[in-house]
């Protein structure tokens, strides 16, 4: 299914607003600020989500920032929450979605992603390529692009228009997944999603705030939450019992070993959730979506060996946390 050209604006080019969450970073968020406005194609408009920091972020944005909008959360929401309020809070015709801490290594990565989203308009989404600090890369530098399964949250452009048509993020997901319940929805809507392996975006994935043992427990219920919501009938039983049985490899190989019993107790929550969403796709665009995850996801893991593989990195992609913003204007 192809969907109608969307161009942006009658007669101008497409617009493009940012949305980042930010909770308890700020040096970082200064830097990925600064990198952000002086793109070659700043983007129109920036909105900032504190989710309740408590580190003088809020005084940084105001003596540092006064031309990006700056909205604190009253308590500490969800990342996902902040990035729903985001989308509905910003007009551009694409959203850029990028963490806290992380950058286009290059002046024109934004630029880029736009220039493919105005001439494939039947693409919802473009995937950067993120490289980590452990020297992590998610796609294969120089390959073209291709269709992936989903995006990554601290590096993506989305098409307004293909997300208005599927809906925003589940708020009770809260944090982990939801790029790949939102990306299966896009599939079943008939849109692609498409890594950009030349689009490089620094993450530098910082400690503040990151904890392990959370983030398996909600990749584990989540991915069920996504089963139960959007899963074809005749497929359920399988997908969950996979699902189930994949996280469940995973937390023995990491522990804590209590996470799957905080998931067994989750059950009731996460059926009602569910259930609450069920929109499932059709047989056929799951199995495609499937096909992609098993063939094109984007890494999520170093090496099997544990040393993580040897890039070549600007020297200048990662800047010192004391770099102060350019007087570039987020406008």
């Amino acid at each position: 299914m192809t969907k109608p050209a969307d161009t942006g604006r009658p007669g101008g080019p497409m617009t493009v607003s940012a949305v980042i969450a930010t909770y308890n970073r700020g040096p970082e968020l200064r830097i990925a600020l600064t990198r952000l406005m002086a793109q070659t194609m700043p983007p129109m408009e920036i909105i900032v989500i504190d989710d309740g920091s408590t580190d003088g972020t809020g005084a940084m944005m105001r003596a540092e920032f006064p031309a990006v909008r700056y909205v604190r959360q009253p308590h500490n929401a969800g990342l996902i929450l902040a990035r729903n309020f985001g989308f509905v809070n910003t007009t551009g015709d694409l959203i850029l979605s990028v963490d806290d801490d992380s950058w286009f290594v290059d002046p024109d990565g934004l630029a880029r992603c736009v220039s493919y989203l105005a001439e494939h308009p039947e693409v919802a989404a473009v995937a950067c390529n993120i490289e980590t600090r452990d020297g992590l890369v998610y796609f294969p530098k120089g390959a073209a692009p291709f269709d992936v399964p989903w995006y990554v949250g601290c590096g993506h452009l989305l098409r307004r228009s293909a997300i208005e048509a599927v809906g925003l993020y589940m708020p009770e997901l809260y944090r982990q997944g939801e790029e790949k319940d939102r990306c299966l929805r896009l599939v079943g809507a008939g849109y692609r999603v498409v890594a950009l392996p030349d689009v490089m975006v620094y993450h530098d994935k910082s400690e503040k705030g990151r904890k392990p043992g959370l983030e398996r427990f909600y990749n584990h219920r989540n991915d069920l939450i996504r089963e139960v919501a959007r899963c074809p009938a005749p497929l359920m039983a399988w997908r969950l019992a996979r699902s189930w049985a994949g996280n469940s490899w995973k937390n023995l190989r990491h522990g804590p070993r209590a996470t799957d019993l905080k998931v067994l107790a989750a059950l009731p929550q996460i059926l009602r959730i569910g259930l609450k969403h069920r929109a499932p796709v059709s047989v056929e665009a799951y199995r495609r979506w499937l096909h992609l995850a098993q063939t094109a996801a984007p890494a999520s893991a170093p090496p099997a060996d544990g040393r993580a593989a040897p890039v070549s990195r600007p020297a200048a992609s990662r800047p010192l946390a004391t770099e102060r913003p350019s007087p570039a204007r987020s406008d």
